[in-house]
């Protein structure tokens, strides 16, 4: 497997070469020609003051905001992970951002809406920092850096949207579909890595964090994905195995098209112990035989969402709880 880490003279954000590439997605905005040249030379442009300031390693689990010594300060990440999060007051954290090699943090500090105080290290990690974000109003007078700064907090955005929209339309898979073919993708992108392996370093609680769920959701998910054979995470190593499954996953979360049924059938009874899936099995075959995408079938596939730390669906009666542990 290949070490995360800055590759000697690639660009941050190169689109992989020599061919089409495979994790593009449908609403990836193109530019044009002269925008692409704007947007090389204000990424040359701000390499170059990165470039002249000082490096800092960082361990994991360090807040960069009392690491750089101020609130107001721009870093760009050269090696390791790091993420945003958001702490409430009964003691729940929110992951709202994952930051990788390349990223740079605090381009919108000089207006306090994203602090380097809720940004923590989810790794050993090699800083790059430009002291203030006053010297942001110095950069946005190239117009070619400004619009690349523009640049990337629209893709920053656009991060945020995948997130929000994965949240509230798909289930635990499709959530860990879009989060794992998006740190892919990104690194790609970056010539961070080639294959279809990468390292993941996020704890499950890390995760459930970033995706609202429950470190034994997780954990059975993980399973499932495993036993079909489309990804596995085993020591904070993801590899992807069929990468069209995963995709479609995370466009769908269970409800995938009729050629990928057999997946979907492995993953129910994967993902439930044998009693369980003896309990739930005359529901799939009855309804088996008069539809491609069968009610009851769908039901028990689809009650992810709905199922108690037990795995039973809420509303099933005493008896049904007491059968299936």
């Amino acid at each position: 497997m290949q070490n995360i880490s800055k590759v000697p003279g690639a660009p941050w954000d190169a689109t992989p070469q020599g061919g089409p590439d495979p994790f593009r997605t449908g609403d990836e905005p193109k530019q044009s020609q002269r925008v692409r040249g704007e947007l090389t030379i204000g990424q040359r442009q701000l390499n170059t003051i990165f470039g002249g300031s000082p490096t800092r390693v960082l361990d994991a689990g360090e807040i960069l905001g009392a690491a750089v010594g101020a609130s107001d300060a721009i870093c760009r990440l050269r090696a390791g992970w790091a993420c945003e999060f958001r702490d409430f007051a009964n003691g729940a954290r929110a992951i709202v951002d994952v930051y990788l090699p390349g990223d740079v943090l605090g381009l919108d500090a000089i207006f306090g809406t994203r602090p380097l105080e809720e940004i923590s290290t989810l790794s050993t990690v090699t800083i790059e920092t430009i002291p203030t974000a006053a010297a942001i109003i110095e950069l946005m007078g190239s117009r070619p850096t400004a619009l690349y700064v523009d640049w990337l907090l629209s893709r920053r955005q656009r991060r945020a949207d995948r997130l929000l929209a994965a949240l509230s339309c798909l289930d635990a898979q499709g959530r860990l579909a879009t989060m794992m073919l998006d740190f892919c993708t990104r690194l790609r992108r970056r010539r961070l890595i080639a294959g279809l392996v990468y390292n993941l370093p996020m704890t499950q609680t890390q995760i459930g964090d970033y995706l609202g769920l429950t470190v034994v959701h997780i954990n059975r998910v993980l399973r499932a994905l495993r036993h079909a054979r489309i990804v596995t995470l085993e020591k904070h190593c993801v590899t992807i195995h069929d990468l069209e499954l995963l995709k479609c996953l995370a466009k769908n979360g269970e409800r995938l098209n009729s050629r990928t049924i057999v997946a979907e059938r492995s993953l129910t009874e994967i993902a439930l112990p044998a009693a369980k899936a003896a309990l739930f099995a005359p529901l799939i075959d009855s309804d088996q035989s008069g539809s491609s995408q069968p009610a009851g079938f769908q039901w028990v596939l689809g009650s992810n969402a709905k199922l108690d730390e037990s795995g039973v669906p809420f509303g099933r009666s005493d008896g049904a709880r007491d059968a299936a542990n």
